[in-house]
């Protein structure tokens, strides 16, 4: 222990204690915090008595801190004239601040901003705004007003998903709106901010016009993520090329751009100060070069947001500046921890974020591990220095990429196999060159626009060579894996045994360490597979917003997809980002068959990367040919050899892995071309004895009063909502029929035309069928081992959503009058 800079315990205690919080509560805060507070007290006497600091006092201290503050920051109450209170879906004329220039973003311009008023009511709060193509955005720092239609920050709530709603409430920010073409945007003037903050959205509006006005590429949109921590305008192929190859740390503001400002800045003020030779004979240039570099490492960090990895490398650098002018040694494990310890105590979510984890373990894997391997490689090298230095960087970027593999494969599901490649090629040229470039630019363009728009211009050449180059690394066959990662646990085990085997003594370290890891790897491992078959028939009606997603479980333990959500114009991937993650988050690494009742795009959006990625043994579709994500659909079909089912085929399979299948729309031979494309829905059933779930795509009225003969009588059904609960649906014919035990809607919670419509609700009311939606409940988890169905919902209680449901005629004000921040947990 005594090997340990006396920080590091109290900033891992306080790391940890804020995860067992999070893990194991809520429970009050104040307890631990007492707690914390007399420990303090009682280390700091001891000081006071001559007999030192207990670094393992001051480690409770911590422990008990985290565990406390966590709750306490949970608990806080947004004010009262909160703009989230006003967040009905409804339309609003609203006065703001904009407090980033706009990036692209969906059809149009994505920016932030901070409310003034709604209505002429003085209000609170930031939100994200998006605008409409044919708007001029507002500059940053200006004040504007315009009608838009307000409403929370909500997640697509699916175990194992992503939860946006918090990552965004993280920032402060609980409500988004969309300002239409006829909106009436007006810029009213100067914004009403402190002078520093004014100055600073002022040269970023002024850097986002240079950048903005360079051709559109996504060299372009590269430079803008470097200088202003906007990826707006990445594309998701090329954000996920970046993910695929082990470099997407590139794409932020991390420590590394931070520690380069400073570095380069030190370099020129410690030339200029020393070629001063008055001030050279004074003053101590080294010393004097190194915290007036700060200025601008500060400067770049505010200036592109803030992120934790920016806030980690500016205390470390600040750590080697006081130790630099008071003279003593400076050891970076000890502003390793002390950054923690800031960034824990003033942000305690902040060590819950994979920023956070990635950034700590990055550099704690650096000074652990990756320098002394450095430089034993260098040494190996009998040639030239330049042999030595490129072993030398490959270890380094090897021993980086092997410390945060398990964060990134629990995090994003993915194990980048040329990411020692990639790295070793796309850091220097990203962060030794195009980086530079672009600061360079940024520095002159604040004081010269031509200048600072024609350096831009000559840094976008290696932005867009990096561009190219990652695309193609991860385009070359087995670039990447996508796998289930480890749970939190194997995790936490895994990173326990690499620190026991590094900064344990040797007796210790090598057995404690591979036990540890071990224990880390069969964890994982013993829990990453699919759980054995049971004999039971299950389905999961996923979260995908206005489209439908559904996953089901036979008996035999096949899975199926049917349909797989998407958003008609948009490039986000639900395959990728929605329904691969719950598939893994289950152990399900293969799928039997990937169905798609038809080619809307909210119903085939998420099916090209399952079928891709999952390996189907068949793919269902209706018979038809279309473009768009079904069209990619059939091509990864053909591509892969995976034997294509219309009605026909899919109508000769009876039985399924111990269920019963029936395809009842639409007949096999029958001309369907007078239907319409909704019509032409497959309308599949899956059974096991009395218990049947139906999945009817979105065929209307005509198609349900074509099956209702067809369907079984008697027993327990559920009952998918036709087009996702369309007005003229469940028609009187087909739950006469049926009389479903359950309908369920998959629909989205605030979208332009709210479903279920109230009146396919009451219809489905009046039959006496429970009714559950998506949007309001989340995923629905449907169980039977062939009796009554068991219906689970992931939000209990649900959310609040425009769309109607039963027992709520209105949607209430989201937040409420008054009382702690509402929870977004999978909401």
């Amino acid at each position: 222990m005594s090997r340990l800079h006396p920080l590091i315990l109290p900033a891992i205690a306080l790391v940890g204690g804020v995860l067992l919080a999070a893990a194991l509560g809520p429970w009050p805060a104040w307890p631990p915090l007492a707690g914390a507070g007399l420990l303090l007290a009682l280390t700091l006497e001891r000081g006071l008595r001559g007999k030192g600091l207990s670094p393992y006092l001051l480690a409770l201290a911590c422990l008990l801190a985290g565990a406390g503050l966590l709750p306490l920051e949970r608990a806080a109450s947004l004010p009262p004239d909160h703009l989230l209170r006003l967040a009905d879906g409804k339309t609003h004329q609203i006065e703001a601040v904009a407090l980033s220039p706009a990036q692209p973003g969906g059809r149009g311009a994505r920016l932030l901003a901070e409310a003034r008023a709604v209505d002429g009511r003085a209000v609170s709060g930031l939100l994200r705004l998006s605008l409409a193509p044919e708007l001029a955005p507002p500059p940053a720092g200006r004040r504007f007003a315009l009608r838009v239609s307000l409403r929370p920050v909500t997640s697509l709530a699916n175990p194992g998903g992503f939860d946006y709603a918090k990552f965004m409430a993280d920032q402060g920010i609980w409500v988004q709106a969309y300002g239409g073409r006829n909106s009436g945007l007006r810029v009213l003037g100067a914004g009403d901010l402190p002078w520093p903050r004014a100055r600073l959205l002022a040269a970023r509006q002024r850097l986002a016009g240079q950048i903005g006005s360079l051709p559109f590429s996504q060299g372009r949109e590269l430079l803008r993520a470097l200088v202003l921590g906007q990826r707006g305008g990445l594309s998701a192929p090329l954000r996920e090329a970046f993910g695929a190859t082990g470099t997407a740390h590139l794409l932020a503001i991390s420590g590394l751009h931070v520690g380069l400002v400073w570095g380069l800045a030190y370099a020129l003020l410690r030339w200029l100060l020393a070629a001063w030779p008055g001030l050279a004979l004074r003053w101590p240039v080294l010393k004097l070069a190194a915290a007036l570099a700060l200025l601008p490492a500060g400067a770049y960090a505010a200036l592109a947001g803030g992120s934790t990895p920016t806030l980690r490398a500016l205390v470390m650098i600040a750590c080697l500046v006081a130790a630099l002018w008071a003279a003593r040694p400076y050891r970076p494990a000890g502003g390793l921890a002390l950054a923690a310890l800031v960034i824990g105590l003033l942000w305690p979510e902040s060590p819950l974020t994979l920023s956070f984890q990635m950034s700590f373990v990055a550099v704690a894997a650096i000074l652990l591990a990756a320098a002394p391997l450095a430089r034993w490689l260098r040494g190996l090298a009998p040639g030239p220095r330049l042999a030595g230095a490129l072993l030398g960087w490959l270890g380094l970027s090897g021993v980086v990429g092997l410390a945060v593999w398990p964060l990134a494969v629990q995090g994003f599901h993915q194990l980048p196999l040329y990411s020692l490649p990639a790295n070793a090629l796309l850091i220097p040229l990203v962060a030794m060159l195009t980086l530079p470039l672009a600061l360079l630019a940024a520095g002159v363009g604040l004081l010269w626009s031509a200048g600072g728009q024609a350096l831009f211009a000559l840094a976008a050449w290696p932005a867009q060579g990096a561009v190219f180059l990652v695309q193609w690394l991860a385009g070359l066959p087995g670039a990447v894996r996508y796998l289930a990662g480890p749970g939190p646990w194997a995790v936490a085990l895994l990173y326990a045994g690499a620190l026991a085997a590094l900064a344990l003594p040797r007796r210790w370290a090598w057995g404690l360490g591979a036990g540890l890891g071990a224990a880390g790897l069969a964890l994982w491992l013993g829990f990453s597979g699919p759980p054995l078959a049971d004999g039971r028939l299950r389905a999961w009606v996923l979260d995908v917003g206005q489209g439908s997603a559904t996953v089901a479980r036979l008996p035999g333990g096949q899975v199926l997809v049917i349909d797989g959500g998407g958003w008609g114009g948009s490039d986000f991937d639900f395959g990728r980002q929605v329904i691969a993650p719950f598939l893994w988050g289950r152990g399900f690494n293969r799928v039997a068959v990937v169905a798609c009742s038809h080619p809307d795009a909210d119903h085939a959006g998420g099916l090209p990367f399952v079928a891709r990625w999952f390996a189907p043994r068949q793919v269902w579709i209706n018979g038809e040919t279309a473009g768009g994500w079904y069209g990619r659909l059939l091509a990864i079909a053909r591509e892969q050899g995976i034997p294509v089912l219309g009605p026909r085929e899919i109508a000769a399979l009876k039985e399924l892995g111990g269920a019963e299948l029936r395809l009842l729309w639409p007949p096999p031979g029958r001309d369907l071309a007078a239907l319409s494309e909704n019509d032409r829905s497959l309308w599949l059933g899956l059974g096991l004895e009395r218990a049947w779930l139906w999945l009817p795509g979105d065929g209307g009225p005509q198609v349900e009063r074509a099956v209702a003969p067809l369907l079984p009588e008697g027993g327990f059904q559920v009952l998918l909502g036709p087009h996702h609960g369309a007005k003229n649906s469940l028609t009187p014919a087909l739950l006469e029929r049926m009389q479903p035990q359950a309908v369920v809607f998959s629909s989205g919670c605030w979208g332009r035309w709210p479903s279920p419509n109230r009146r396919a609700l009451g219809q489905a009311l009046g039959a006496g069928a429970k009714v559950y939606g998506t949007n309001w409940q989340g995923c629905l988890e449907l169980d039977s081992g062939g009796g009554a169905w068991s219906i689970r919902p992931t939000l209990d209680p649900p959310r609040e959503c425009l769309a109607p449901r039963p027992g709520k005629s209105e949607p209430a004000s989201p937040g409420g009058e008054a009382g702690p921040k509402p929870s977004n947990s999978g909401g």
